[in-house]
């Protein structure tokens, strides 16, 4: 086979060509590859950024919940601070009151006392009523006879005040004017006042618990009312048979 110049020119031309093409289909592939990255990390900063908003949209809104939980810690502070001021002060005032009502009790008992003192024909003022504490012992009935005879009777207690004034003036026990003689523990006073109608009772409860309507003296029982006893509790009332003789109270209105 003959080669010609022509020939060898075909044969350059086409190996050019197919080298430009093998080029071009490089430069396709390569600019593929580079596409698909620069397309990830697009993607990946818009996510990215995304990410970043919704934290800022975040911390934007736990920054107003610190900052409103902040304020309110302030207001209950500021609340708590005040209240303690104020109970401070309530409490130096009631302090100041109590000290002051304590000052005018004790002025009002001392001028109770002395005019508790005045004394009349052997009879004691005091509250608007007239006390005789007998110097003799009689049996029950035969105490409330003489109080009658003085235009009185025995003793009704309605007060503290009143049972510690007469505590206050005994030495040894008393006839009082209460008893269950008509109907066993049934307490009464001489002006038929219940003990639920006066509403005061002080029996004896640091020992044996009184009324026990004790019969081993008395086959009756004890059906009458005394201020103290033998052993010296006067601050209480015992029950005692009507027939033991006792110093007697007698009471009336002046």
């Amino acid at each position: 086979m003959d080669y010609t110049p022509a020939s060898g020119a075909k044969c350059s031309l086409y190996k050019v060509d197919s080298i430009q093409m093998q080029e071009q289909e490089t430069e396709v592939i390569s600019s593929k590859w580079t596409k698909v990255p620069l397309v990830v990390l697009g993607f990946s900063l818009v996510f990215a950024l995304g990410g970043l908003c919704a934290l800022w949209t975040l911390y934007n809104h736990k920054f107003a919940d610190f900052e409103s939980l902040n304020e309110q810690h302030i207001t209950v502070s500021k609340t708590l601070a005040a209240q303690e001021i104020n109970s401070t002060a309530m409490k130096k005032e009631f302090n100041d009151l109590t000290a002051r009502y304590n000052t005018l009790r004790d002025w009002l008992s001392f001028y109770d006392a002395q005019s508790c003192n005045l004394s009349a024909n052997g009879w004691l003022a005091c509250r608007g009523r007239l006390y005789l504490f007998s110097s003799d012992k009689l049996n029950w009935t035969s105490s409330r006879d003489v109080c009658v005879s003085k235009g009185a009777d025995l003793v009704t207690i309605t007060s503290q005040s009143e049972q510690d004034y007469l505590v206050s003036k005994i030495k040894v026990t008393h006839w009082i004017g209460l008893n269950d003689l008509d109907t066993e523990g049934h307490w009464v006073w001489v002006n038929n006042q219940t003990l639920t109608d006066t509403g005061v009772q002080f029996w004896f409860t640091e020992g044996p618990r009184q009324p026990d309507n004790w019969r081993a003296n008395d086959p009756s029982g004890e059906n009458c009312a005394g201020l103290g006893d033998e052993s010296g509790n006067f601050h209480s009332w015992f029950d005692a048979s009507c027939g033991t003789e006792k110093s007697f109270i007698c009471e009336k209105k002046y």
